[in-house]
């Protein structure tokens, strides 16, 4: 907007421009004598005189449009940041499913929301890891990892930046995973995937790991934020490049097998927030093993944002076990709704 709003205006000026250089040109002719005498008596000589007024009054409004447009969008735009940075409560709802596992696989966690003090210090943590099935201790996995997100952001220092602080709770998450496949004297191979978003201030960070998945839902518009690593990544490339056929690639046996996960020596890829996303009253942000994903697809998961947006977790998990899916997997779905202060006021008094 503010770009289309810039070129109309800079049409209007280069229009005075070439209205001005117009008398210009004549005044220089006139001079020169290319313009016959009947035409420089002196009602034409005040006629160029008016106009070249006029063309500079034009001008002078125009320009003084112009800034004054800009200010009051900058001041929009102003206002629009302080709201959502002072003015936004987060709303967190949750639903879990084992589906038709023999196990519950998926952990998830958010961090104290009873303290008010801490949460406008230290602001939100929301965090959903899912243990790879198949593996030993998949659940133990998962668990730990959570665990580790839940406790060092408990000890978040306040000056340490969000982004860095997820980083570095990821290692040690990562860390922790990996030496759980050595305790009891076992050596297994083990290990989960992990997402992550951290609200402070109407501001989101967030990183992931595997391929569970981060949404975002404003406007009436739902938006992966992450990227799953997958093998189906390398095999697109692959079609790119013309190495396989696109039947080849989407048959492929191996192409839902992570890339990366925790539990590994090294974390191989890690998907995180170049810069803050900046949240406003109305949006929501959702968290999800790919035991909804692989279930409900996107169009039927923004039909259920537009159609049931107080109880969105319950709504997902009922739409994906109403289809009976042969093997589900197991369902986790984490809910971070964004209200206005006042709204939310207005609920809790209603609810008393």
């Amino acid at each position: 907007m503010a770009s289309n709003s810039k070129n109309k205006n800079s049409g209007e000026l280069h229009d005075l421009k070439i209205k001005n250089s117009t008398v210009k040109s004549r005044l220089q002719d006139q001079a020169n004598g290319k313009i016959c005498k009947s035409a420089v008596d002196d009602n034409s000589f005040k006629a160029v005189g008016k106009d070249r007024m006029e063309s500079k009054v034009a001008t002078k409004r125009n320009v003084q449009k112009v800034k004054k447009d800009r200010e009051e969008k900058k001041d929009k735009l102003q206002e629009v940041a302080a709201f959502s940075t002072s003015c936004l409560k987060l709303v967190p709802s949750n639903c879990q499913h084992i589906g038709a596992r023999e196990r519950q696989e998926d952990a998830f966690g958010f961090s104290d929301l009873s303290d008010s003090d801490y949460v406008e210090k230290n602001g939100v943590l929301a965090v959903v890891a899912d243990g790879m099935g198949g593996l030993a201790k998949g659940d133990r996995a998962s668990q730990v990892a959570v665990s580790v997100f839940l406790r060092e952001y408990k000890d978040r220092r306040n000056e340490e930046p969000l982004k860095t602080h997820l980083l570095r709770t990821l290692h040690r998450s990562n860390t922790a995973v990996y030496d759980l496949a050595f305790t009891g004297g076992e050596d297994d191979e083990l290990g989960t995937t992990l997402v992550a978003v951290a609200v402070k201030q109407g501001k989101m960070d967030w990183l992931s790991v595997g391929d569970s998945r981060i949404y975002h839902y404003s406007d009436g518009s739902l938006e992966q934020l992450n990227k799953e690593h997958i093998y189906a990544n390398k095999l697109e490339t692959e079609v790119k490049k013309g190495l396989i056929s696109r039947k080849e690639a989407n048959s492929h046996p191996e192409r839902a097998f992570l890339t990366s996960y925790l539990g590994s020596h090294e974390i191989s890829e890690v998907d995180y927030s170049e810069e803050p996303v900046i949240l406003k009253p109305g949006d929501t942000i959702m968290l999800c093993s790919d035991g909804l994903t692989n279930t409900l697809s996107l169009d039927e998961i923004v039909e259920v944002f537009k159609v049931s947006p107080v109880n969105i977790a319950e709504e997902l998990v009922k739409q994906a076990l109403f289809k009976e899916k042969r093997h589900q997997d197991n369902i986790t779905i984490l809910v971070l709704s964004c209200k206005a202060v006042d709204e939310q006021k207005t609920k809790g008094d209603e609810n008393d």
